[in-house]
């Protein structure tokens, strides 16, 4: 027989549900939103002028392969990049609608991975969900870059998506394979295969953040082993899997080929020295925010009476942030936004101390709520602002377009296409990061004319136009 606490727990678990399921539909839509009002930009066209040459999908594998041998190991991400533009192409006749639906479901999956990578003591929490999706969109390092912009989104939201989701894949097989005795039977040969198919995916996405999974999972075998449990087969499959895809994509020739192009100011130790310190202060500039929340969190966890072992995910995950920035010493003058899977790591580290902060007492049950609540109006008041600016960025742009598009039908070798107004410049948008400039030979200048057959472009501040 039901009791009257157990129909008002059910109430509330029921409730719980319809806003957790309204909080990952209104995530899908914002970031779709944002989507629609990023227009082509930087790399995006040198890859749709391939994809455009190719054909087919053969000539997408050949292309692929030519990057591979000349430029970058990358190849899962670019190669999604080309097979999304190729859809749009052939779907839409250009634009960029189905990536704005792909990588708005990929957003929406990335944040509910996130979510199950978090010990929760109830079902459907909302707040947590909440936490995870405003530390994102707040503080994702490089948003514009690695969410919105279509070629930086294969290269950094997918492919952390990717790896996020053969991590959890890993660990919750590690957590059922634990709970069950020596002599319980699992999956074999279909798992042991889906392993290491996955594991080859996640190494094979990124160079960072593919080191990092691949720590993690050491990580959870050495736990694992620590148990006195012997390895089944498909941990040692999806381990294998994840070193092959690392090293196909790390050995790449392109990668060496690229490397030997780049120069330094210094080399040697003083070399490694120099990227030590420049790692370290744009772990500052990016995440100083995080990591004082993450500090502050423990210390409370602590003082609550929690013992290390208790924290050990939290310290896990804040590890692998750390493994995972400052891996990027290996490279050459690395962008900001290789970050993005340590800044993931960080947010999960941060979500899961949120959790087991005990709200035993009215007031730490405050404070919990209102951080969120808080961040959230603050957020709501951000996302309106600045969506009104990537409306009018879009506008420009594509009138930007379609002009050069008219232009180019003339068959002048020259052109002149207005600058973007300074004014609509804000973090969720990478167009001013490639803007045309007064100087043609500019890098962003030339590629733009190179995509629209011309041999130069000259930028014009806007309020001197009048073509249109």
């Amino acid at each position: 027989m039901v009791t009257i606490r157990e129909t008002e727990e059910m109430k509330k678990e029921n409730t719980r549900k319809r806003l957790f399921v309204i909080s990952v539909v209104l995530c899908f839509v914002t970031i779709f939103l944002y989507e629609l009002f990023t227009p082509m930009l930087m790399d995006d066209m040198t890859y749709l002028s391939q994809v455009k040459k190719a054909g087919s999908i053969a000539g997408l594998l050949a292309q692929e392969k030519q990057q591979y041998l000349g430029w970058t190991g990358r190849s899962v991400a670019h190669m999604m990049l080309r097979l999304v533009m190729f859809a749009d192409l052939h779907i839409f006749g250009g634009g960029r609608m189905t990536f704005n639906i792909i990588s708005s479901a990929v957003f929406t999956i990335l944040s509910l991975l996130i979510y199950k990578n978090i010990q929760k003591t109830r079902k459907y929490d909302v707040l947590a969900y909440l936490l995870i999706l405003l530390l994102v969109w707040m503080y994702g390092v490089s948003f514009a870059q690695t969410v919105l912009w279509e070629t930086g989104a294969c290269n950094y939201l997918f492919t952390t998506t990717i790896i996020m989701a053969f991590i959890t894949y890993f660990r919750s097989s590690i957590e059922k394979s634990i709970a069950l005795d020596d002599t319980a039977k699992e999956k074999g040969v279909l798992k042991a295969v889906l392993m290491l198919i996955a594991g080859v995916l996640a190494g094979w996405c990124n160079e960072n953040t593919s080191g990092g999974c691949l720590l993690f999972i050491l990580i959870l075998l050495a736990m694992y082993l620590k148990q006195g449990k012997k390895l089944k087969i498909w941990m040692i499959t999806g381990l294998v899997g994840n070193v092959a895809g690392l090293a196909i994509m790390v050995l790449a020739p392109g990668n060496a080929l690229r490397a030997a192009g780049r120069e330094e100011l210094h080399t040697g130790l003083l070399g490694m020295a120099a990227r030590f310190l420049n790692i370290t202060l744009a772990i500052r500039d990016e995440f100083i925010v995080l990591i004082g929340a993450f500090i502050v969190l423990v210390v409370f966890l602590r003082i609550q009476g929690r013992k290390w072992a208790e924290l050990l995910d939290v310290l896990v995950f804040g590890f692998l942030f750390l493994a995972t920035s400052y891996s990027l010493i290996l490279t050459v003058t690395p962008q900001d936004r290789a970050l993005f899977g340590g800044d993931i790591f960080l947010i999960i580290a941060i979500v899961q101390a949120f959790e087991y902060v005990a709200a035993n007492e009215t007031w730490i049950q405050l404070i919990k709520r209102a951080s969120v609540y808080l961040m959230l109006l603050y957020m709501l008041f951000t996302y309106l602002d600045c969506g009104a600016s990537l409306a009018r960025i879009y506008r420009e742009e594509k009138e930007r377009y379609d002009y050069l598009e008219e232009w180019s039908k003339t068959g002048a070798e020259d052109a002149e296409a207005p600058m973007l107004r300074p004014q609509f410049e804000n973090r969720y948008t990478a167009a001013y990061d490639c803007d045309i400039t007064e100087d043609w030979t500019n890098w962003n200048n030339m590629m733009m004319a190179n995509y629209y057959g011309f041999k130069t472009l000259l930028g014009v501040d806007r309020d001197e136009w009048d073509k249109y």
